[in-house]
């Protein structure tokens, strides 16, 4: 796997995932390399939600429209959707090795699906979760190859991150993107602090947000015309950021930072302008800095459940497909599965949650759901 044993090819490819967050453009012809290196031509970027909807933002090699429309059809019964819930952002799912692909074979989604596409197996990771919903970044390959080697989903791993925080930060400049024909209007909306620095760490601009969060000082201070770390933690984050930007190499990163209030938050650091023009007149060394308050997602009533009864992976699967409204038939149908494996993890649901019927077992699961974060 060259990414694990080129650190040259690395580092130019953790680059180029960062150029995405500045041209979007960029995001397809690297998705699709990095879909090369395990010979495939199928890769995704987009969103999911608990009830299946499949808003892609990227699906190069499905654009056939046929195609879409039995994605999106179909999506609702998707068996790796659960698993998007539960795991951790950057680790990788890998169907063969975390479902199995005799299981996945036996599913509906693959008999009228992925038995048409020529597709088997997959490597996937959770990018973003937020509320009911996650956004993934996906590579599937042919059933013409061996399942997805350990090596090669290690390889990926190290990518994964960064293509993560792209595409925070393209999130963050997209989303007031409608009407704003400058950055500093597109920044100038968001509800996160968002600062612009040179290399001297001199402010060339900062949102009403970032104003507001210099003017409370927990986290960062302006001394002398200059940015600084309200603590030590927080300037060593800051030096690094600067020297970042400095460097030739790849320039992105986030932390999480503790202020003097003794909140959390997550400071991301990206270059702006390695070549070429830099936003508002920055110098080349410019960094961009966005702060953030990290919170627990309470509108994920399953991901909740999973964590606090300590749920499998099968179980949470059986509970997914429950709370969308299917009965126990049709989630053996779906997930392949004979009718009492459904009613045996239904069983052990039930133990674990303290409910005696489906009904109540739901409504435990979305009860879970704070009503204040809707």
């Amino acid at each position: 796997m060259r990414l694990l044993h080129d650190p040259a090819f690395l580092s130019a490819t953790i680059g180029r995932v960062y150029d995405c967050a500045r041209d979007p453009a960029l995001w397809r012809p690297l998705l699709l390399d990095l879909a090369a290196l395990l010979g495939s031509e199928r890769t995704a970027l987009g969103v999911m939600t608990l009830h299946g909807e499949f808003p892609i933002s990227l699906a190069p090699g499905y654009e056939a429209p046929e195609v879409m429309e039995r994605i999106t059809r179909l999506s609702p019964l998707n068996p790796i959707l659960p698993y998007g819930l539960i795991y951790p952002p950057d680790q990788a799912i890998v169907v063969s090795r975390d479902m199995g692909l005799e299981t996945l074979k036996a599913t509906r989604f693959y008999r009228e699906h992925l038995a048409l596409t020529g597709d088997l197996d997959a490597v996937g990771f959770v990018l973003t979760r937020e509320g009911d919903s996650f956004g993934h970044w996906a590579i599937m390959t042919p059933d013409s190859r061996p399942p997805i080697t350990e090596e090669e989903a290690a390889g990926l791993t190290l990518i994964a991150p960064h293509i993560r925080r792209a595409v925070e930060i393209s999130r963050l400049l997209g989303a007031q993107r409608l009407e704003a024909e400058t950055y500093r209007d597109a920044l100038g909306q968001l509800d996160s602090p968002v600062l612009i620095l040179d290399g001297a760490r001199r402010v060339i601009f900062a949102n009403p947000r970032a104003e507001a969060a210099l003017a409370g000082g927990a986290v960062l201070r302006l001394a002398e015309g200059r940015l600084r770390g309200a603590t030590q933690e927080v300037e060593a984050v800051l030096r690094r950021a600067a020297e970042a930007a400095a460097s030739t190499g790849a320039a992105g990163f986030e932390a999480a930072v503790t202020g003097t209030d003794g909140e959390e938050r997550l400071l991301f650091a990206v270059a702006l302008a390695r070549g070429g023009a830099a936003p508002l007149d920055a110098a080349k060394e410019a960094v961009m800095l966005v702060l953030r308050s990290p919170r627990e997602d309470t509108r994920n009533p399953v991901g909740i459940a999973a964590r606090v009864f300590n749920l499998t992976p099968a179980q949470v699967g059986v509970l997914t497909f429950l709370a969308q409204g299917h009965a126990p038939d049709d989630i053996a149908d779906i997930l392949g599965i004979s009718v009492t494996t459904v009613r045996s993890h239904l069983s052990d649901l039930f133990g674990k949650t303290g409910t005696t019927r489906q009904a109540e077992l739901v409504a435990r699961t979305l009860s879970l759901a704070s009503p204040l974060r809707a």
